[in-house]
């Protein structure tokens, strides 16, 4: 009952960082270009609610496996770049934000200080979708079971979520940031197309409308330990250096990929 209560704490005394995401918008198919353009942002409904500056982890995986750093510019409060489209396969974004620190006493309430940290992948299928299962084995991750290549409406969808490469229960939930004839950079929030409970990480469920779709998943882990604030803390809450301690670790993880008509 009581992470239940943090949790719902947490949505009433930070409104502005609910059901964002961490996430990025790219063209639905691939399969006729050399480049691939990419917005990244942290918000929901096509909109960047809180500015991105720099991310913890920003990178490239191939479909060979192989990685690099993908250069980035800021654009409208996120981060655009492009992808050199070389061989067939699922490119992912591999995405970090930087990790923070929320203790339930700084707004009046008990609970258990927590590391927060959230995670993107974002899947982008060129000609094929060789490559999709791609897993770090770090932190907290969403590794798709279904290939995204040509996924579409009414197909089933399957996934597993792992912390440290091992499965992990929590929450998940889905929505469709944009559908495939939307024209505007900025959408309407759009409603939880699917949510549920998983005691062993796996995730499966009936793809509905097309679309741009972020699945999500959220963990606590048990964990203890002291954390340095590398910023302060836009509330002012902490100071950057200040040493934190928390017990437990709060991670969510955000896969994006298009569904198709």
């Amino acid at each position: 009952m009581m992470k239940v209560a943090l949790l719902i704490l947490l949505g009433l005394m930070l409104p502005s960082a609910a059901a964002h995401q961490l996430y990025a918008e790219f063209p639905q198919n691939l399969d006729s270009e050399a480049k691939a353009d990419f917005w990244i942002a942290y918000g929901h409904g096509g909109s960047a609610d809180k500015k991105i500056d720099s991310l913890l982890v920003a990178q490239l995986i191939k479909p060979d496996g192989s990685r690099r750093a993908v250069e980035v510019d800021p654009y409208q409060d996120g981060l655009k770049g492009t992808v050199s489209l070389d061989e067939p396969g699922c490119y992912i974004l591999d995405l970090q934000m930087m990790t923070t620190f929320f203790d339930p006493a700084a707004f009046g309430s008990s609970g258990s200080r927590s590391l927060v940290e959230k995670y993107g992948r974002i899947l982008m299928p060129y000609r094929s979708g060789e490559g999709y299962e791609w897993s770090s084995g770090t932190g907290l991750e969403i590794v798709p079971k279904t290939n995204p290549y040509h996924l579409k409406s009414g197909e089933q969808f399957d996934a597993h979520a792992l912390w440290n490469g091992k499965p992990i229960s929590g929450s998940y939930s889905a929505v469709i940031n944009r559908y495939p004839k939307d024209v505007l950079v900025v959408q309407h929030v759009q409603d939880t197309e699917i949510a549920g409970e998983s005691e062993d990480g796996s995730i499966r469920f009936e793809t509905g409308q097309p679309g741009l779709w972020v699945l999500s998943f959220e963990a606590t882990i048990d964990e203890s330990g002291t954390w340095t604030a590398v910023d302060d803390d836009p509330s002012g809450n902490y100071k950057k250096g200040d040493q934190l301690e928390y017990e437990e670790v709060a991670p969510t993880a955000f896969l994006t990929f298009w569904v198709s008509d």
